[in-house]
């Protein structure tokens, strides 16, 4: 297919292509677990196969499989032909005030947060596993106005982990003891706030 359709003219850029600059530019790993990896054969650096339950190193195999690939089918995505990875330097800004509901606050479940009228949906953070840390990351929510004040996303978790840190987790429910919450990572907050979609919650600057 990317021989088909022009790169100019794909606005999706396959994973495979810029796996090898994300390593060798931002010292980002990746590692594949799944069955149909033999397109990453030539820009891996290591390649291990499972055997009744024993792992073995196939690096040496798969190089030279990808070695005589490439040369019979002349695929367009080798490790001489990937694309640059380019991480954006501008930093996303929190507009608060875009986070106070319209309406209650509820934890419907371990994947669910009725916050207003908006029903978040947070059931592809996998590393959530207790009702209670949705139950904090919702009421981390609501504590976003006063943490923003004009800092980056980035900055203002790391005050929301600094808060907590110092206070504990009653200082996402402050005058009142919450006795039904455990700390969820900065990761999973971090996943709601991009999950709740609002017109300019979220900036670039």
């Amino acid at each position: 297919m990317m021989q088909l359709v022009a790169a100019d003219k794909e606005p999706i850029t396959p994973f495979v292509r810029i796996v090898r600059s994300l390593y060798d530019d931002c010292q980002v790993s990746s590692v594949m677990v799944i069955g149909g990896t033999g397109d990453y054969f030539d820009v891996a650096d290591n390649v291990l196969v499972m055997d009744s339950y024993m792992c073995f190193d196939a690096t040496e195999r798969a190089k030279a499989i990808a070695a005589s690939s490439t040369k019979s089918s002349a695929l367009p995505h080798t490790a001489s032909q990937c694309v640059k990875f380019r991480p954006t330097k501008s930093k996303r800004f929190i507009n608060g005030n875009s986070f106070v509901p319209n309406g209650k606050v509820k934890t419907i479940s371990q994947n669910s947060i009725a916050f207003g009228e908006t029903e978040l949906d947070l059931s592809c953070l996998e590393q959530l596993v207790s009702k209670a840390q949705t139950t904090a990351i919702s009421a981390a929510l609501q504590r976003l106005p006063e943490q923003a004040k004009s800092r980056s996303l980035t900055d203002t978790l790391e005050q929301l982990r600094k808060l907590i840190d110092k206070e504990g987790l009653a200082s996402l429910t402050p005058g009142q003891y919450h006795g039904g919450m455990a700390r969820p990572r900065l990761y999973e907050i971090a996943g709601a706030i991009n999950r709740l979609r609002r017109d300019s919650s979220i900036t670039q600057g």
